[in-house]
């Protein structure tokens, strides 16, 4: 059997993976990159981008019912949802290829074949063994299963199967009210599905601001979609599902969308894990020397932008010996969709929780002109501070990521909420709500009456 010698092996051609291996490689490392698959793991193929192309046809279609305010009548009756599939495979496809021309260029080596173990020092293939003195696993998630509710991708699908879906059915129940559980039943709905959207939690989106939960649901009952909250599904028969609460709802597809569960190859090494998830510390090593884990398999954050940054910081461990700070970095988190819905930070809940003392404020972008001119008038940005300081912001807005990074960048440099008043905002834009609701910790606002700051 042949052998090869490498200084990094890296097993996984995700946001982590393909990140480190150009990271290293630009620095002029020996690096070899395994992915049986396409790059691009979870995130291209089958994640962020498919989804994203989806729910940006759908909210074009979505849009078109809404024009006739405005004087113009579109007849969208004639949708071929075959197309919206075959832009996002498009997609996928133009990405995946742009991709591997860019690893392409750095001379890594890529492998296509499947690793069949991999020990201490050591990955093997069919046809060879790699020796590496250092190995990164960054072989992502697969989307979790429900005990007894087992998907079949042809009645009831995972977020995998589901963006294979080929003719539209007249309803949908949507199992997890996550971030792929509240973009699906926004797809949906925009193509003028019914659905239901289940969580066993007290309230849907449960890791968001409790503000944002409402809203949200808010906006998805203006979209029809009906939301069933702190039950369980405990059966289901044909098109029937049977609820922990004895409700019995008809719907002719199920999507599950409860979470990841970690992908580790065969190896007989005594890993240690955190719940289900690889553990690590904060130099991203496992409890095994030189085997570090990456990305979602380590269940830090499963997003593909902390997977990307977790690889940047390894590789600059690993170059020149900086040490990783991913552990004490606020993670964004983003809900695709009109409106976006993004935050970080602490939640209010938690403040509660522990008795924290705090100000808040949650300014309306309806108060914002160009809401109006953009006929986007429901969202908000709402901002927790303590002692000058940014303990959290959740936004609801049309370019809520965007502006959210107005705040985290202050955070991450240390700098007292007023300083983003230092700043010129221009208008009409939405990033104005960014300075009136700084305005607003203050009862300062130049757009909200008085007493209503």
């Amino acid at each position: 059997m042949e052998r090869k010698i490498y200084e990094y092996g890296i097993l996984g051609g995700g946001p982590a993976g393909y990140t480190l291996a150009l990271k290293l490689a630009m620095s002029g490392a020996c690096v070899v990159l395994f992915e049986k698959e396409n790059l691009g793991g979870t995130c291209l193929n089958k994640g962020c981008i498919p989804t994203k192309s989806i729910l940006y046809n759908t909210n074009l279609i979505y849009k078109t019912r809404t024009l006739t305010k405005f004087g113009i009548n579109i007849d969208a009756s004639g949708l071929d949802f075959s197309k919206i599939i075959e832009n996002k495979n498009n997609t996928v496809e133009k990405l995946n290829k742009s991709l591997g021309l860019l690893l392409k260029s750095y001379d890594i080596e890529i492998i296509k074949e499947e690793v069949i173990s991999f020990e201490q020092g050591r990955i093997n293939t069919t046809d060879a063994q790699y020796e590496c003195k250092k190995i990164i696993l960054a072989t992502g998630t697969i989307p979790a299963k429900i005990p007894g509710l087992e998907t079949n991708n042809k009645t009831i699908f995972n977020s995998d199967g589901i963006l294979n879906l080929v003719r539209l059915p007249e309803s949908v129940a949507i199992i997890g009210s996550g971030a792929i559980g509240i973009e699906w039943s926004r797809i949906f709905s925009d193509l003028g599905l019914e659905v239901t959207l289940i969580e066993a939690q007290k309230n849907i989106l449960p890791l968001a601001d409790i503000d944002v939960s409402l809203r949200v649901e808010r906006l998805l009952k203006k979209k029809r979609v009906k939301v069933e909250k702190n039950v369980t599904v405990t059966k289901i028969d044909g098109s029937k599902l049977l609820l922990s609460d004895g409700k019995e709802i008809t719907s002719n597809i199920v999507l599950v969308a409860i979470g990841r569960s970690p992908i580790m190859p065969e190896h007989n090494l005594e890993f240690n894990y955190d719940g289900k998830f690889l553990a690590v510390d904060e130099k991203f090593m496992t409890n095994v020397d030189d085997i570090y884990a990456i990305g979602d398999l380590n269940g830090l954050s499963l997003l593909a932008h902390s997977a990307a940054h977790q690889a940047v910081e390894l590789a600059d461990y690993f170059l020149k010996g900086k040490m990783p700070e991913f552990f004490k970095k606020d993670i964004p988190s983003v809900v695709y969709g009109t409106p976006k819905v993004a935050w970080f930070g602490v939640t209010e809940q938690t403040l509660e929780k522990n008795n924290a003392d705090y100000k808040k404020v949650l300014f309306p972008i309806s108060a914002i002109g160009k809401s109006h001119t953009d006929d986007e008038i429901d969202g908000f940005v709402k901002i927790l501070v303590q002692n000058e300081k940014i303990l959290g912001v959740s936004i609801i807005a049309p370019e809520a990521a965007s502006m959210l990074m107005q705040f985290m960048i202050a955070k991450a440099n240390n700098l007292p909420y007023k300083a983003i008043l230092n700043t010129i905002f221009p208008h009409p834009t939405f990033s104005e709500a960014v300075n009136e609701a700084v305005l607003a910790i203050d009862n300062q606002s130049l757009c909200l009456p008085k007493g209503k700051n």
